[in-house]
């Protein structure tokens, strides 16, 4: 099997690849530093035991898991929104083969339902894009949410036909993937479905809200708070 050799194309996208994850990672962290500056600047809450916040934690992972809140507003929007979340997640550990040398047990394991995951993604994302747009029971909050939940239809697709219909070489894709992790990059392969695939991804990666990896904590955060009004009011 040949694999990929050196362009001046395949070196631009390392390039890209390598801006687009220092980029998301500075945009991380500048949030990280707000997000523990507000925390500081906000009225010292009382004392927490540990079973609060035990409490809270499961709660917020309940939130996460399960889209509870979602849930109690929409019932049709988050049939389609746990799907493509649960599809995502299995899209991913699949994925995890591409950047891990040996490959863990548990990573082969999730290669038969990631693989029917990517089946079930795209399906998810027309679904939800048929209940948020066609219905009117859900608005965008902004255009950005529509291009997103586009780049990651995009993903899905192109990931479909290169899993299934036009095949690529896999052997070069997971040079690249160990290169870029190791700081010790190899040619990309410059196949068209590829390339379309992993320049959606690093919009993904450009464009994605940085909200959207600390949500997590700002949920915990929020039930917490929930947690302690509750008890100021069986206080009173």
């Amino acid at each position: 099997m040949v694999t990929a050799t050196w362009t001046i194309p395949g070196a631009c996208v390392v390039a890209a690849t390598y801006g687009v994850v220092a980029a998301f990672y500075l945009r991380l962290a500048l949030h990280a530093l707000r997000w523990l500056e507000a925390a500081r600047r906000s009225p010292t809450a009382r004392p927490r035991g540990i079973a609060a916040t035990a409490r809270a934690f499961v709660g917020a992972t309940v939130d996460i898991v399960l889209l509870r809140k979602l849930l109690l507003v929409n019932p049709a929007l988050w049939c389609g929104e746990w799907v493509f979340h649960g599809s995502l997640l299995l899209v991913v550990l699949r994925h995890l083969r591409y950047f891990l040398n040996p490959v863990p047990a548990w990573v082969v394991w999730a290669q038969t339902p990631g693989w029917i995951a990517g089946f079930l993604l795209p399906a998810a994302l027309g679904y939800i894009l048929v209940v948020r747009l066609l219905t009117g029971q859900e608005k965008f909050s902004s255009p950005v949410n529509l291009l997103m939940l586009l780049d990651v239809l995009g993903i899905a697709v192109t990931g479909l036909l290169m899993s299934t219909w036009y095949p690529v070489d896999l052997v070069a894709v997971k040079l690249f993937a160990l290169g870029v992790v190791t700081f010790s990059p190899s040619a990309p392969p410059l196949e068209i479905l590829f390339t379309i695939h992993l320049g959606l991804v690093l919009a993904l990666i450009l464009y994605v809200p940085s909200h959207v990896v600390t949500a997590p904590f700002t949920l915990l955060d929020a039930r917490r708070r929930e947690l302690d009004l509750r008890r100021v009011l069986h206080d009173a």
